[in-house]
């Protein structure tokens, strides 16, 4: 069956279907820069299910990570949103 979408858009629905994931996304936006420590005290949900969330938004192309040191901050990639969703955030 043929998709009307990209493959690498149907990677960004499939990573923004989940309330957590979006809530994240919308942190980062907020914040410009943001670590993962500072992501997990705003969403409150534990340390690992976060790494999870951040690892599904990076892959698909949502999030950037920059390590600084031993800490990575976490930035939206706001040309893959304008791409694929017209610039929502």
């Amino acid at each position: 069956m043929k998709s009307c979408c990209p493959p690498k858009w149907i990677h960004i629905f499939k990573a923004i279907s989940d309330a957590h994931r979006q809530n994240i996304l919308f942190l980062i936006n907020e914040h410009k820069k943001i670590n993962a420590t500072d992501v997990i005290k705003k969403i409150k949900l534990s340390q690992s299910t976060i790494s999870h969330h951040l690892i599904i938004l990076t892959d698909a192309g949502l999030i950037k990570a920059v390590k600084q040191g031993k800490n990575s901050f976490y930035s939206v990639n706001k040309d893959a949103i304008a791409d694929c969703c017209l610039g929502y955030l």
